[in-house]
């Protein structure tokens, strides 16, 4: 025969342990949800208009749409010339490419001044530590004379550092800049 009052305490300390478990495995899943914030890490978006603005002969560079963010390069004096070719430049320290956040749209004229103006001020400034500029240069014809130049900038193997985060680009288009005779 069995008695209640024998099995009680048994009973008792078995819901007792299911609460302290099933509390246990609350405050645990909350701990893990709450430790997945990865705090104030912010993915560039990387996201620009097919316009090439070119400054000077060496300096290109292409904004967002806000014309907040900005990626510019700065080549070789060879490499916007006008002799069809396809060019792999290195990303080295003379020929760079450069990621800028700006806290307002920067106007038409901002990498073309010899002394870059205070405003508006760069937010987050990414230079690139890795990778080529691939450039194919052909002739712009019409009715069989040339009337110009188009320069295909893709960057292959792209890559940011700056000890904090990296963003990596296995092929990046950069697009075309055209120039006129």
């Amino acid at each position: 025969m069995v008695s209640i009052g024998a099995d009680l305490p048994k009973t008792v300390i078995f819901a007792l342990k299911l609460l302290l478990m099933k509390k246990l495995l609350i405050l645990l899943l909350a701990f893990t949800l709450n430790a997945c914030n990865d705090g104030d890490f912010d993915v560039p978006v990387f996201e620009f208009t097919e316009t090439v603005n070119k400054c000077g002969e060496y300096v290109l560079y292409i904004t967002s749409t806000e014309k907040t963010e900005v990626l510019v390069l700065t080549l070789p004096k060879i490499a916007i010339d006008t002799i069809p070719k396809v060019q792999a430049i290195p990303i080295l320290a003379t020929v760079t490419a450069t990621y800028r956040i700006f806290d307002k749209a920067i106007g038409t004229t901002y990498f073309c001044q010899a002394i870059p103006p205070s405003e508006p001020k760069i937010i987050k400034e990414l230079k690139a530590d890795g990778g080529t500029i691939n450039i194919t240069t052909s002739e712009v014809l019409k009715d069989s004379v040339i009337t110009g130049y188009s320069h295909e900038i893709t960057i292959s193997k792209l890559s940011f550092n700056d000890g904090k985060e990296r963003i990596f680009f296995e092929s990046f288009n950069f697009g075309k800049l055209e120039i006129k005779n």
